[in-house]
């Protein structure tokens, strides 16, 4: 190939800017640079990185560059420095609590002198200051020109920048609204207190497209809530909603805790996704818009009230077969008749104690999402699932699934997830790509279905013998077995005997010991995923020899010591190891050529959030993978 006319090699540097804005993790942008001489001699011409994931970390000072001392790339300094003086969405955090991410913080607000120009969110986590200090505080961030979000404001009295555009109230703020005391540029508002004083007509700005508020003590007049609003969030609000308060152009809307009826007219024509908690009546006829795209119903706290109506008269009525329901039939009715709703999520509590049906047949031919999770003595979904479904999560529901996915029509499911205590044989008119199970085991065998790329075991499994897992295949390297992505169940009963197809690509070991798994790992994997260390010597067999992708989790920010893991030679191969740190923290390996590594860190958490970036040789490797860095 010859590289000065290679079609390839040669993209403009705008062509390659744009490749690499959509690279996610830096190490990615920094391995693409290296694909070939002129990517990597003209990367400071195109090359910029990702500072969703560069946090600045700054306490008490502006100083963008203290944090990334640990930064040992010199080919790539001026790229970084460019890179961090480029971000302009910043976080400028202002109190005493220490949180895991920010670019900017400080606790002592006199230290303070302006506010950055970079800095577009500004979070106050705490009312401890003075009188004085507020004031000081406040008149700084009035006079910032690129402000746009405010967290933790307790006070108007003082200004607001020009710029801003949404507000989230803490604190207990409790001054009174009038006209003009919110800018005509906030498009969000949050009330995360209880608001002590009612809100006038014509006091919300017209630009306003999202409302929160929580504990809200008075009922809504018309002309509170401004007609472009898009969203509303009311928590624990408890007076009647009348026909006309809400905005005609709302699209979504939610109501926790809300226990009072809603009545036809209420909800507006457009609404597209409706959340609704805590509500225990029945749905009366044009209640719930046709409009609905997405509806959930949740109950986190009480059951469903008793004298609601579960039974009709099967007589009466050609599509209902079932006389006791989990659900009040007017509320199935009230779904049936969405013919536009794509997702349906229930959590709901029931204090009944008789096996109780829940009908599939209400629901619409439209829906692609099903997420149903049914608290109480035993439920049995009974009918026919859409074969529309794309995704169906099940808990708290027994089910025959020749019953719910009937042979003569056909289904396709991205995603199914039930907790059973067995699997069902998935028959051939249900293809499945990938299939989560959570069980109480019962059975020290699990018989696994065939025909699915993917299975994960929320379980824990009971025995330790070669037929504990049955794959459903002939031979260890049968190749029409369909499996390729496996997590296993947690093994009580000692280290599994039974061998793994060959098939398998990506492995996760779940809360298993790593040792106590090595024995079952196919020679072909090509990605092993695990999170348990025991505190001794680790030797990976040399049998394993195509393993490209290691995945280690952590629980916590533990250090990896006591550990000792040799990793054979027939697997130096590895190209991609990474750290996943929760729940922010990734430290990722690269293989760069026979000899060197890339180590890099992004630093999203503190205080071990440290920018990390080095290339070691590769004799290094097992030291760095067994004790991690420093």
């Amino acid at each position: 190939m010859n590289n000065q006319t290679d079609k390839i090699v040669n993209l403009s540097h705008l062509i390659l800017n744009k490749i690499v804005s959509y690279l996610e993790y830096d190490i990615d942008i920094i391995c693409f640079s290296l694909v070939c001489k002129r990517w990597y001699n003209d990367r400071d011409k195109y090359l910029v990185f990702n500072t969703n994931n560069i946090n600045l970390f700054t306490l008490n000072t502006t100083d963008i560059n203290q944090n990334h001392k640990h930064f040992n790339l010199p080919s790539y300094n001026n790229i970084l420095l460019k890179s961090i003086q480029s971000k302009t969405k910043c976080t400028l955090i202002i109190g005493k609590i220490k949180y895991y991410t920010f670019d900017y913080h400080y606790d002592d607000v006199r230290n303070l002198k302006s506010i950055p120009n970079n800095v577009s969110v500004i979070d106050i986590t705490t009312n401890e200051y003075t009188e004085d200090d507020m004031e000081y505080l406040y008149r700084l961030i009035s006079e910032s020109q690129s402000v746009t979000k405010l967290k933790g404001c307790n006070t108007l009295k003082y200004g607001l920048p020009k710029s801003i555009k949404s507000i989230k109230f803490k604190y207990n703020f409790n001054e009174q609204l009038v006209k003009g005391s919110l800018p005509n540029t906030l498009e969000v508002l949050d009330f995360e207190d209880p608001l002590k004083q009612e809100i006038p007509p014509g006091v919300l700005p017209d630009s306003l497209r999202k409302l929160s508020l929580y504990n809200y003590q008075y009922e809504f007049l018309p002309g509170v809530l401004p007609s472009g609003l898009s969203k509303i969030d009311l928590n624990n609000y408890q007076h009647t909603i009348l026909p006309g308060v809400l905005p005609s152009g709302l699209r979504y809307l939610n109501l926790h805790n809300y226990e009072l009826e809603i009545l036809p007219g209420v909800l507006p024509d457009v609404l597209q996704k409706f959340t609704l908690d805590g509500y225990r009546h029945e749905f009366q006829p044009g209640v719930l818009p046709s409009s609905l795209k997405s509806l959930s119903l949740t109950n986190y706290t009480s059951p469903l009230k008793a004298d609601l109506r579960y039974s009709i008269d099967s007589t009466s009525s050609e599509d209902c077969t079932e006389t006791e329901s989990y659900l009040p039939i007017s509320w199935l009715q009230a779904i049936s008749s969405l013919s536009s709703l794509q997702s349906l999520y229930i959590f709901l509590l029931s204090s009944r104690q008789d096996t109780t049906i829940s009908n599939l047949n209400y629901l619409p031919p439209t829906l692609e999402s099903l997420d149903i999770r049914l608290q109480g003595k035993e439920n049995i979904l009974k009918g026919a699932m859409p074969t529309s479904l794309k995704s169906i999560h099940t808990v708290g529901c027994r089910f025959n699934i020749d019953e719910i996915f009937p042979e003569t029509l056909q289904y396709h499911l991205e995603i199914f997830y039930y907790r059973n205590d067995s699997f069902p044989p998935i028959t051939s008119n249900i293809k499945i790509d990938s299939l989560s199970v959570s069980s109480d085991p019962r059975q020290s065998k699990i018989i696994l279905p065939t025909g699915i790329r993917t299975i994960n075991l929320y379980m824990k499994s009971l025995g330790s013998d070669e037929n504990n897992i049955d794959f459903g295949f002939d031979g260890v390297a049968d190749q029409t077995c369909s499996l390729r992505e496996l997590r296993l169940p947690t093994f009580v009963d000692g280290p599994p005997k039974f061998k793994l197809p060959t098939t398998i690509e990506h492995l996760d070991i779940g809360n298993n010991d790593l040792n106590d798994i090595l024995h079952l790992i196919p020679s072909t994997l090509n990605t092993l995923e695990f999170e348990k260390l025991s505190n001794n010597n680790i030797s990976i067999p040399n049998t394993i020899k195509l393993i490209n992708n290691i995945i280690y989790r952590f629980t916590s920010f533990q250090i990896l010591s006591n550990n000792n893991i040799s990793i054979p030679n027939t697997i130096k191969l590895i190209t991609n190891i990474i750290y996943r740190f929760k729940p922010f923290q990734i430290l990722s390996i690269r293989k760069l050529d026979d000899n060197y590594y890339l180590l890099y860190s992004e630093n999203q958490c503190s205080p071990k959030g440290k920018l990390i970036a080095r290339i070691f040789h590769q004799s290094k490797l097992e030291q760095i993978f067994s004790k991690g860095i420093e």
